[in-house]
Order: structure tokens, then C-alpha cells, then sequence
């Protein structure tokens, strides 16, 4: 005689497949909707019109640093709350309340909670005073929020399989002892002892990755005009141009840098432009320099691109979201001399020294 099974039964036994299926359940969350770099702010249209939508506006479109022309460095999509129901699975969104009910100015920043992945940033104040304050207060660390997960959603995306081009990887880590994750499509033009250079080349647009390393013996070797010789001497040898006699190099009047721990190991992020001595070309770049203390040497790999008839923004950040993979399979050796060096010490500020004898 067969079981009956009851519609109660019947819908617990679904719904425990489902998530069986799913792990936490998180994978029935749609995916994310809108362009690299979108960002929608609900926002009543009285409010964008007026000084809060040009205080939003102002932070959140100023121009990227380090691009030959003027982008912005986020693309703003203003909503009014009654249509926001179109727009809740954007991959960045900017949520405004402004109500005599609200106690004390804030930011929030969620994530996940229409899409995924998404960062949901929420400001709300009082009056429209506040509001404005607490933005501008808040500024730099809502878009390096929003920034970085559009940088995360890059690296992820790199870190599979089928995007990743596994023989790439796979050379690295067995010749030199360091990983990239590279989309498929690049190729290896150059591979020596202490210098690879992996490239994607379209009729319009060509990005690079660059990778060099030497050893460490100086703390001095993390200053940025240190790293920036560095850079000019090994790209000099390397980095040939179209015309005879002409090299890449670096363009020294657009330089920005900051020091910080990535994986736990000491680094230095450099953006700016690069330039052909000997020629017309030039473009974007950004490099990341990290101490790689199992190896007793500095590593640097730095993305860059050329695109003289496109925008360069979200092409730069693709690179960049590649260099940022770096990952070392002797990490846990590094953790262990970091932990003997570093313990206790605070982080040097911009233009200091390591401090690891």
C-alpha cells in the first residue's frame, strides 16, 4: 500500500531539496543587474534637483584619478523611490531618507539584499543640512566601498574556471612562484627569469599585465620614487615600442600612491599614466608592489591599457582587478615572517619605509 504524502509534507520536502541544493540558500537570490560602475540613487526628484542632488553628485562623479581624460569615476543613475522596484537588483545603489523622524545622521552600507553581489549603501538625517554634512563626511569611504566591490565582483569572475586561462596560472606558478588569475584571451609575449609580460590585443584596444620582480635588500625600496626608477630601467629593457629605439616609460607629473596591507603582505599601489619615449602612445596604468618575504624579493605586477578612441575607466579596472589576484603558494611562510616582524608595528604612512630590517 503506498504513503500518502500530505501538502504539508510535500512543501517541507521541496523546500529541503531547494536548499540542499543551494547550500544556504543564497544562490536563488538573483544575480545583479546594470553596467561596471552603475550606481542608482533613489532620490525624490525634488531632492536631485536641489543641493542634496548636487552634493550626491559631485562626489560620486568626480573624475577618476589618473585617466588621460576626464571620467567619471562612478556612473550615477538618479530614481525617485516609486519606480525603485525596476532598479532593485542594480549592483550598487545609494538609498536617501531624509525625514524630522530620523534621531542622528548615518551611513549603512548591506550587502546582498535584492541581488548579489550588490553593496546597498543607505544615508539617512534629519533635514537636508545634515544630510548634506553627513555625505561629505562620508564620501570617501562610500565610494571606496562601492569600489571595491566592483573590483571583488571582477576578481571572482576571474577566479573561475571557465573565465580563468588556466595554462597561464598554472606557468606562473611553477616557473616563478606567483599566481595570476588571467582571463582567457591573454597570451604570454615575454617570460625570463624576472620578468613576464601578458597581453590581450583587439584592433582598437590593448591591455597588458606586467610582472617583475628583484631582490629585497633595502627598506628604501618601497618609496615611490624607488619603485618608479624601478619601473622606468626594467620597462626600458622590456617594453620596446612600434618605432625603432622607442620604450615605455612613465609619465611623472600624474603619480598617486598609497601603502597597505594586501593579503597580509606589505604593498604599494601606484597609479598614473604611462607614456612611449620615441613615439605618440601613451595610456593609464596601475601597478601593485608587494614584499614577498618567502622569497626575499619585491614583486610588481602592474596592469595597463591602450585605448586611444574608447572610454578607459572600466578597461583599466578590469586589469587592475587582475593584479590584485597576486596570490603566493608559500603565503603561510610569509605569514609566519610577517608575524615576526610586523607584530605590534603600525602600518607606515605614504613615503615611509617598511620598517622590516
Amino acid at each position: 500500500m503506498k504513503k500518502r504524502i500530505t501538502p504539508f509534507i510535500f512543501v517541507i520536502s521541496l523546500i529541503c531539496m531547494i536548499l540542499a541544493c543551494s547550500g544556504d540558500g543564497s544562490s536563488l537570490m538573483k544575480s545583479v543587474t546594470g553596467k561596471p560602475g552603475e550606481t542608482v540613487v533613489v532620490i525624490s526628484k525634488e531632492l536631485w534637483s536641489g543641493d542634496v542632488g548636487d552634493t550626491i553628485s559631485r562626489y560620486l562623479s568626480q573624475p577618476q584619478l589618473c585617466l588621460p581624460q576626464e571620467e567619471p569615476i562612478l556612473t550615477v543613475v538618479n530614481v525617485p523611490p516609486d519606480a525603485f522596484k525596476t532598479f532593485e537588483t542594480t549592483r550598487n545603489i545609494v538609498l536617501t531618507r531624509i525625514l524630522p523622524s530620523v534621531t542622528e545622521p548615518s551611513v549603512t552600507i548591506q550587502y546582498d539584499v535584492w541581488a548579489k553581489p550588490q553593496v546597498v549603501v543607505s544615508v539617512q538625517a534629519p533635514d537636508e543640512a545634515a544630510f548634506i554634512k553627513i555625505f561629505a563626511e562620508k564620501s570617501d569611504m562610500i565610494i571606496a566601498t562601492i569600489l571595491r566591490a566592483e573590483k571583488m565582483r571582477l576578481m571572482a569572475m576571474y577566479a573561475q574556471s571557465k573565465y580563468k586561462e588556466e595554462t597561464i596560472s598554472d606557468s606562473l606558478i611553477k616557473k616563478h612562484r606567483f599566481n595570476l588569475n588571467i582571463p582567457r584571451g591573454y597570451d604570454i609575449v615575454k617570460d625570463t627569469s624576472d620578468f613576464v609580460w601578458i597581453r590581450y590585443e583587439s584592433p582598437l584596444t590593448s591591455q597588458g599585465i606586467l610582472a617583475y620582480w628583484y631582490p629585497y635588500v633595502s627598506d628604501s625600496a618601497f618609496a615611490t620614487s624607488s619603485l618608479l626608477h624601478k619601473r622606468d630601467s626594467i620597462l626600458r629593457r622590456n617594453v620596446p615600442g612600434a618605432l625603432p629605439g622607442s620604450f615605455m616609460s612613465t609619465e611623472k607629473r600624474f603619480i598617486v600612491s598609497q601603502i597597505f596591507k594586501n593579503s597580509g603582505n606589505y604593498s604599494v599601489e601606484i597609479r598614473g599614466l604611462w607614456k612611449v619615449e620615441g613615439d605618440f602612445m601613451g595610456g593609464p596604468f596601475v601597478s601593485l608592489s608587494t614584499l614577498d618575504l618567502a622569497h626575499k624579493r619585491v614583486i610588481t605586477v602592474e596592469g595597463y591599457l591602450y585605448s586611444p578612441k574608447y572610454n578607459k575607466r572600466d578597461y583599466l579596472r578590469q586589469v587592475e582587478a587582475m593584479i590584485y589576484s597576486l596570490s603566493f603558494p608559500d603565503q603561510k611562510l610569509n605569514d609566519k615572517i610577517n608575524e615576526m616582524y610586523l607584530i605590534g608595528e603600525p602600518l607606515p604612512k605614504s613615503g615611509d619605509s617598511p620598517g622590516i630590517k
